[in-house]
């Protein structure tokens, strides 16, 4: 099985991205499941569904999002059931009534495609083989309030992996120290966990007991930049301290992830950062 992770995509740029990239990468790598990281991707604040939808049709399987899941209203509305929420966003009563419960849901069992586009005959995975992917938000320094991601990882990884031994976990948290650690939690219990929301690639990736981790995959969008927004207007925001998300940059375009191999067990044998420069288009 070989699974691709799309780091975090930074609006209009991540986008586009994507959209050169993608289609020939699954191709030529013969990836079996694609998981795209999307919390930025419209504005560069938060996941539009107009967006979801054409991020999907560009060849996502699963879209995961973080702290800004509910930041776009049409999202919230009209959730689709290929992008995830962070699944530690229990609401007020496990008991309660649908409307008082948050959007979408947090993991989901994905089918993966039985023989990558391009792959010899007999590399992929089984026709019966699914994916489960899921997303977790970290507690240090992140304003939206969730619940103890350590206390929801064992039970909710026991659950993954009675559908399937391909679990992959997207962890969407500020402090590498809470990564880290809750990566040593999770090794030998699925295939992967990956790091997200600092949007800078992190050169630590290792395979824990067959678990495959990162702190951080990157992200996808312009790379001489704040985080995929625009330098000039987020050194202004330091010095008046008046947030400014409104101007995306474009410098330096490039497509961010990691790619992973896992046996038929479900236990990582390899990760794999990638960087690929995107060729500049008038925008």
């Amino acid at each position: 099985m070989k699974i691709l992770y799309v780091a975090e995509l930074v609006g209009k740029a991540g986008i586009y991205a994507l959209k050169k990239v993608l289609p020939s990468l699954k191709k030529e790598r013969g990836i079996h499941f694609t998981m795209v990281c999307a919390d930025s991707a419209t504005g560069g604040i938060g996941l539009g569904r107009h967006h979801a939808g054409y991020i999907h049709k560009l060849g996502a399987d699963v879209i995961t999002t973080g702290d800004r899941c509910f930041y776009k209203k049409d999202m919230v509305e009209n959730w689709v059931p290929y992008v995830l929420r962070p699944a530690n966003l229990g609401g007020p009563d496990p008991n309660a009534g649908e409307k008082d419960r948050p959007p979408g849901s947090g993991w989901r069992v994905f089918k993966a495609a039985a023989d990558a586009e391009g792959g010899r005959a007999g590399d992929g995975p089984p026709k019966a083989a699914k994916v489960a992917a899921a997303v977790l938000l970290g507690a240090n320094f992140i304003r939206l309030r969730a619940d103890n991601p350590f206390t929801k990882l064992a039970p909710l990884l026991e659950k993954l992996r009675s559908f399937t031994p391909f679990v992959v976990l997207d962890f969407h948290a500020w402090a590498t120290g809470e990564k880290r650690t809750l990566f040593f939690a999770a090794a030998g219990s699925c295939t992967a966990v990956i790091g997200s929301h600092c949007r800078v690639q992190t050169a630590d990736e290792e395979i824990m007991d067959g678990t495959a981790v990162i702190c951080d995959a990157g992200r996808t969008g312009s790379a001489e930049s704040v985080g995929g927004n625009d330098i000039a207007s987020k050194i202004n925001e330091y010095r008046t301290g008046i947030p400014d998300w409104t101007k995306e940059a474009w410098d330096k375009c490039e497509f961010q992830g990691v790619i992973i191999e896992a046996d038929k067990q479900g236990r990582a044998s390899s990760i794999e950062r990638i960087k690929i420069p995107v060729p500049p288009e008038s925008h």
